[in-house]
């Protein structure tokens, strides 16, 4: 009876630590989504992975859990700060109609492609292309303006196309490409984050229906679980998400982009080199 009763204790302290870890990811990539007008993935999934890894769940599906679950995240976390955006009339909406195809077909195809990729393999392609974005933004090649007005359509369409793509492949919201992209068509600095954040919800909403579908067939079927979304984790982590955007988006205006940039890229630096680790 002991031994039972502390087994019982074990588990429900186990469960209590991971309702404390999920809720502060939550906070911390609400805060820099409604801050950088990005979805938090690239925080969001890191903590995901390591999170699952020690609730002891099957190896084999963690990184795609992790993806699925943080697309389904980036949902409420990207309405509230479109919201807090739009307050603040800091979208262009004529570039979300333009690109909206694009991240579509992108996101499709990257969840797609993700569904054959093995956890490990997928974990080392997000470590890799984190550091690849942490580089960028912390030298500021991700920063420079490159025109006057807006490009062809076809390019803003193609643009999308890489931006869903990534989102669909890693289970992030794009905003580290999209950023940088709306820097170079010349955006001023106060719409690009509010724009960037629209980008967000469509990649969100289209895969998360993709990694319902692809664990599905996948046969994944754990407790709490549909498909690849763990839905615990999409209430803890959505909830301090949602509380968090507004006062990220209210600060974005106070605060240097330079050096919110380089300090979003070293974090990016850490957390994709522990990814690559076994």
């Amino acid at each position: 009876m002991m031994k039972r009763t502390r087994s019982r204790s074990a588990r429900d302290m186990e469960i209590l630590e991971s309702i404390i870890l999920l809720l502060g990811a939550g906070l911390a990539a609400g805060f820099i989504a409604g801050l950088a007008g990005i979805g938090g993935g690239m925080l969001v999934v890191p903590a995901l992975f390591f999170i699952f890894h020690g609730m002891d769940l099957d190896e084999n599906g963690l990184m795609h859990l992790a993806a699925g679950t943080s697309l389904c995240i980036m949902i409420g976390t990207s309405i509230s700060s479109i919201i807090s955006h739009e307050k603040a009339d800091d979208i262009i909406w004529s570039i979300f109609r333009k690109v909206l195809p694009g991240i579509i077909i992108g996101v499709v195809a990257g969840g797609i492609l993700a569904y054959f990729i093995p956890s490990r393999m997928l974990a080392v392609i997000f470590g890799v292309i984190m550091i690849l974005v942490s580089l960028t933004m912390i030298t500021g090649l991700a920063a420079k303006k490159g025109m006057e007005g807006l490009p062809p359509s076809g390019i803003i369409i193609a643009a999308g196309s890489v931006i869903g793509f990534k989102s669909g492949l890693l289970g992030v919201g794009g905003g580290a490409l999209s950023v940088p992209f709306l820097t170079w068509c010349g955006l001023p600095v106060a719409k690009i984050s509010g724009t960037s954040s629209t980008f967000t919800l469509p990649a969100a909403v289209t895969g998360t229906i993709v990694f319902l579908a692809t664990g599905y067939i996948d046969g994944m079927h754990m407790p709490w679980t549909t498909g690849y979304v763990y839905w615990p984790a999409v209430l803890t982590v959505g909830a301090g998400s949602i509380v968090m955007a507004p006062l990220g988006s209210k600060l974005s205006h106070h605060v240097p982009r330079k050096g919110m940039r380089i300090g979003f890229g070293f974090l990016l630096l850490f957390l994709g080199i522990r990814m690559i680790l076994p």
